[in-house]
């Protein structure tokens, strides 16, 4: 019965302005130091993610060169004769 009573009390639209006003007027007091704290903290996490960016796309495109240098390798064998065979790419060499 009071948790109803409580609950109707703080749900009312004049309850609830008042608490809006306050949290507009306590967050508008703390905000500026909140605010010289968290602007370092948050440029600092932006600048390891792009560095984390920067690495994983290295990696990336070393790996890609990896799989480009294994696909020309292959072709080339493909290409070769393999003892008096006709090459795998199903081509004839000219005599």
């Amino acid at each position: 019965m009071v948790w109803k009573a409580l609950t109707r009390a703080l749900a009312s639209p004049g309850t609830m302005f008042v608490v809006g006003a306050a949290s507009v007027a306590v967050l508008k007091a703390v905000a500026p130091a909140l605010g010289n704290v968290a602007r370092p903290l948050l440029r600092e996490a932006i600048k390891g993610g792009i560095l984390f960016g920067r690495q994983v796309q290295t990696v990336v495109q070393e790996a890609w060169q990896e799989v480009e240098d294994i696909t020309a390798e292959a072709k080339a064998d493909m290409d070769q004769p393999q003892n008096g065979a006709p090459p795998a790419n199903g081509e004839h060499p000219v005599s």
